[in-house]
């Protein structure tokens, strides 16, 4: 595993570091109530000191990391002229899949209705758009009481969201894997978080998971794209890197792992399985934690985490990059001119997705069809938030 720290005397090396803001009295000391003009007039300045602090701070954590690790540099990559020259032929003669989904939710009293969507594209022009609708109050039982009824409905309630975000990431998954490609690329993790839950039925839900992942991993072709990073350390070691240059991280074996066990310093609890489900689930990262890379790129000036098979991080870097800039008409060596520096492709699917799946027209539909059957049924049945003038 490889990851990048400060020691703690960079953190506190003066002894005139700001004292951290942890109560509200402090949030108030250094942010108090201001009449609105006041605080319009400071405003420009406020935010611009604030973002100009930050950027030095960015740059003298560059020099600390280069100083303290200087073997980093070494470990710093770029794809090769060779794998650079295989991506762009990919992109021009062979078939490169993405994959995106959609969720639209539209909160009902009797229950939420759920469009799911899923757009598979490819750079020949093909592609496949599948879409399913899950209504709340058709996953539980009616029960033999209006009592039973609105209780069942209430469980039921506290675990769709989960579901739907569930059946959409295993949708977008399942279905790229089917559609015919040399190589396959996956909007987030390769296994996201809801799927790694078992959505509540890890016995029943767990082991399709697992086929699939692993399907994946014994093809060796995908790349899979995470693209918002959350993790402070990661973004902040991102600053090491030039566009077109890329780092391994860790494997998958080190994220599985610390979602199965939970990991105190970062605040992350262990999952909730059962002694049966935990054990399935640690054979299947012995399997295949080791087999995926978790590694860190830029094309531009945003870095993006990519996982891929351990034995094609180059050819998954050039392709990255090769999408992410070539297909944009950029140099794909890396742009510092580039604001998004993300694949065309997902980024296509994404598109085509919201298109065709307006989350605002499934919600115009569903409350026009609860006025068209009652106004005051209807009325009551809405969220009341959509009733504000």
């Amino acid at each position: 595993m490889y990851s990048i720290r400060l020691r703690e005397a960079h953190l506190a090396r003066d002894n005139d570091v700001r004292r951290d803001v942890r109560s509200l009295a402090d949030i108030l000391a250094v942010a108090p109530w201001m009449e609105l003009e006041e605080h319009i007039s400071q405003l420009r300045e406020r935010v611009d000191n604030a973002v100009r602090e930050a950027h030095a701070r960015r740059d003298q954590l560059r020099n600390e990391i280069l100083s303290d690790q200087p073997e980093l540099r070494r470990r710093i990559r770029r794809p090769s002229l060779e794998s650079l020259r295989w991506a762009k032929s990919l992109l021009g003669s062979g078939i490169v899949a993405a994959a995106d989904g959609t969720v639209a939710a539209v909160p009902l009293l009797s229950g939420t209705k759920i469009q799911v969507g899923v757009v598979v594209v490819t750079n020949t022009g093909d592609s496949v758009r599948l879409v399913t609708r899950v209504f709340e109050h058709e996953l539980t039982s009616y029960g033999e009481t209006a009592r039973e009824f609105f209780a069942n409905l209430r469980q039921v309630h506290g675990s769709s969201n989960l579901a739907s975000r569930a059946l959409m990431l295993f949708g977008e998954r399942q279905i790229l894997l089917g559609q015919e490609a040399d190589w396959r690329m996956i909007h987030g993790e390769l296994i996201p978080y809801e799927l790694r839950t078992g959505v509540g039925k890890p016995k029943e839900n767990l082991p399709p998971v697992f086929d699939l992942v692993g399907r994946y991993v014994a093809n060796q072709k995908f790349i899979a794209v995470s693209e918002g990073p959350e993790d402070l350390e990661v973004l902040n070691a991102a600053i090491v890197l030039d566009p077109g240059e890329f780092i391994e991280l860790r494997t998958l074996t080190d994220d599985l792992t610390t979602f199965l066990d939970g990991n105190e310093e970062e605040g992350v609890t262990r999952a909730g399985f059962n002694n049966v489900d935990r054990e399935t689930f640690r054979k299947f990262i012995r399997l295949v934690g080791p087999e995926v890379a978790i590694v860190l790129i830029k094309a531009g000036h945003r870095p993006f985490l990519l996982e891929c098979h351990r034995e094609r991080v180059d050819e998954a870097a050039a392709l990255f990059l090769a999408d992410a800039l070539w297909t944009r008409g950029l140099p794909d060596e890396g742009a510092a001119v580039t604001a998004r520096g993300f694949p065309f492709h997902i980024d296509l699917a994404d598109n085509v997705a919201r298109t065709l799946f307006k989350g605002a027209e499934f919600r115009g539909f569903v409350e026009a069809r609860l006025m068209e059957l009652g106004v005051e049924q209807g009325i009551a049945d809405l969220d009341p938030r959509r009733t504000r003038g």
